[in-house]
């Protein structure tokens, strides 16, 4: 028989810390929506295995080493049967890739010191105090499907070449390259007495409905919520986001979004949760496990001419302060200036192989595979296809990170995600581990 014990964490940071996730220096000011960080913990016999949930953009390496030592070191259970996930939150935790968010900005490097080490301890012993509350429960699985909040960002242009979120409405748009994943699958736990009191559910769509400055998970706060006027204040719901590294909010075909589209948004996924929890079959096998195994990966190729033309960027283009920084800037120049400089960061500060973590998950015939890094919508069918049973969620961003993960169709200078220093890894990449995860399987 199976025991559950889940267990939620305040992690908000202080006010001033950076915000990573665009190009821009911005300081927390505000909070619209404390974050959390959300573990369970499942035991079947002598093997524990837990999954933690963090509001926050990008796991790192260092600090998830800091968060499992921990882990282990008060619950004995091992770095293998824990999975790290983070929602990717662009309006969350001071961390990205090179560390602490703006580390170089002396506001943001003052507010944020001491952070990192109070929240790998916090977030540690929200999986201690999830593991002490073990109880007998019993997995029910139920898959649902949100239409209409999440689109392919990718467009098929009229010149023949895609296009990473071209301009709303624009006449030149032929179609996106491909559909998001609509599913929305649902592993609700109930006790002994047939009360829900938490769950594991993923929907793949970035978190990055709201900019700005004020602290907040995105529509996964408010999903949170709204499962708890449902369930009660104890309920607790571990998120894990799916194949989304092509996938946001934007609808091209309108104008605009309305100002609390994140809130109708988790609104809209909690309506749907509970209906499909309402539905969902208890799990019939037992049997738990996990496993993680490290892959091998080259670094993406960077042809000498785009390396060339990056220090030539570097050189001439004079920075101009206070320009706000995007893909569709009205100032091209500071935007190509933008990318030079982390194309260069990426060449001198990576190596030239990566070590790239991927996790399977068993609990019964319900299965959680685990993607690193920001993965492309065809890799999670491609897993879910070679899973078969219809009882699988696909996760990402779980364990480290290592930029955006495209399908090898879509190495595009068009394409956003695609760039050298967006993209980290191969063009095969995707492929190796989709292939990894669905033999991983037990």
């Amino acid at each position: 028989m199976f025991e559950f014990g889940f267990y939620e964490k305040e992690i908000t940071p202080p006010l001033g810390c950076g915000i990573p996730g665009y190009f821009n220096i911005r300081r927390g000011c505000d909070v619209l929506d404390r974050l959390y960080a959300r573990a369970v913990v499942i035991k079947e016999q002598d093997t524990k295995v837990a999954v933690l949930s963090i509001d926050g953009l990008h796991p790192k390496t260092d600090i998830c080493a800091l968060i499992t030592d921990r882990i282990t070191e008060f619950t004995g259970i091992p770095r293998e049967n824990v999975m790290i996930a983070f929602t990717h939150s662009h309006t969350g935790l001071p961390f990205r890739f090179e560390g602490i968010a703006f580390a170089d900005d002396e506001t943001c490097a003052k507010n944020t010191e001491g952070y990192p080490e109070l929240f790998a301890k916090l977030v540690a012993d929200c999986v201690t105090l999830a593991s002490l509350r073990l109880r007998p429960a019993f997995p029910h699985f139920g898959m649902g499907e949100v239409n209409g909040i999440s689109f392919c960002r990718d467009y098929l242009m009229k010149n023949g070449t895609p296009r990473t979120n071209p301009p709303r409405q624009s006449p030149d748009i032929i179609g996106s390259v491909t559909e998001s994943d609509k599913e929305l699958p649902v592993l609700m736990v109930k006790d002994e007495n047939g009360t829900p009191f938490g769950a594991i559910l993923g929907f793949a769509c970035h978190a990055d409905c709201v900019s700005g400055e004020k602290l907040t998970g995105d529509y996964v706060s408010i999903l949170e919520k709204e499962l708890k006027k449902v369930y009660g204040e104890d309920f607790v719901t571990v998120f894990l986001l799916g194949c989304a590294g092509d996938v946001n909010h934007f609808d091209v075909s309108k104008a605009s979004d309305a100002p609390d589209h994140y809130v109708k948004m988790g609104k809209k996924l909690a309506c749907e949760a509970v209906n499909t929890a309402g539905k969902a079959e208890k799990l019939e096998k037992t049997g738990l496990y996990s496993e993680l195994a490290y892959l091998d990966i080259p670094r993406i190729h960077v042809d000498e001419e785009k390396i060339a033309d990056a220090r030539e960027a570097i050189r001439t283009i004079k920075e101009k302060k206070g320009v706000k920084i995007s893909a569709d800037n009205t100032d091209p120049e500071q935007y190509r200036l933008a990318m030079a400089k982390r194309l260069v960061n990426f060449l001198d500060s990576t190596p030239e192989v990566f070590s790239v973590p991927v996790q399977c998950i068993g609990i019964g015939e319900f299965t959680i595979y685990g993607f690193n890094s920001e993965i492309f919508t065809e890799f999670g069918k491609i897993v879910k296809r070679g899973d078969g049973t219809g009882k699988a969620l696909v996760a990402t961003l779980c364990n480290d990170a290592f930029g955006y993960v495209p399908t090898r169709d879509m190495f595009y200078d068009t394409i956003y995600e695609s760039r050298p220093g967006s993209a980290r890894l191969d063009k095969e990449a995707g492929y190796m581990m989709a292939e990894k995860l669905i033999a991983m399987k037990k």
